[in-house]
């Protein structure tokens, strides 16, 4: 019988979620797996309950919360899309933190959902409209899926495609965390974005490559 690294087998089943630091404002990772990076403090003590309080406590909603001795707030504030930790910490996971592994030579399928494209923000003059352009800037998940595609280009492009990035267009700007009573505007606005030509055929090639075994993740 083969016998198969419990390590390696481990690596496929890889979790994280993104934290805000209380202290220091920094992007937290909290992760299934041991990182060299990060050592093993807060894993060792942090229960998955802890863990979703703290990469959910958006600010007015929940309160941010302590484990041990840090505070942790809403992940979104500075990580509402995570791809470039997911991307940072795939290399690290799958490449043993050697400098020579490159995940892009490696990858198999990359898919990235967001939420919806925001509206675009005045910066303004008084300090109220200053806040919130801050905060629509700190939490614009497009630009920063704009910024990874530009930085891994050949990812995205035909032939041998492997990246792929769904964003609903028209339909959920003024939609908020709060809106629960909204679930059929997102339907209705994400079935009609899935619906158009031009996404249907980028779906279509994304389940392909699912479809093919290709994609194990």
């Amino acid at each position: 019988m083969q016998s198969f690294n419990l390590n390696r087998l481990s690596r496929f089943f890889s979790r994280f979620v993104c934290a805000t630091s209380g202290q220091t404002s920094d992007t937290v990772i909290f992760s299934n797996y041991y990182s060299r990076r990060r050592g093993n403090d807060i894993r060792s003590i942090a229960k998955i309950w802890q863990v979703a309080r703290a990469t959910s406590a958006a600010s007015s909603f929940f309160e941010a919360i302590q484990i041990g001795n840090a505070v942790f707030k809403d992940g979104g504030t500075g990580a509402n899309n995570p791809i470039q930790q997911v991307w940072n910490e795939a290399t690290d996971v799958f490449g043993d933190y050697d400098p020579t592994w490159k995940l892009e030579d490696n990858l198999k399928c990359l898919v990235s959902i967001g939420t919806g494209t925001p509206l675009l923000t005045a910066f303004g003059d008084s300090l109220k409209d200053v806040g919130k352009a801050l905060i629509a800037i700190s939490t614009n998940s497009e630009q920063v899926a704009n910024q990874f595609q530009q930085q891994h280009t050949q990812l995205f492009r035909q032939p041998g495609r492997l990246a792929f990035r769904f964003n609903v267009i028209q339909g959920l700007e003024q939609v908020g965390l709060e809106d629960k009573d909204k679930i059929s505007l997102i339907e209705e606005a994400t079935r009609r974005y899935i619906s158009s030509e031009d996404v249907f055929m980028i779906l279509e090639a994304c389940a392909a490559i699912m479809r093919s075994g290709v994609c194990k993740s």
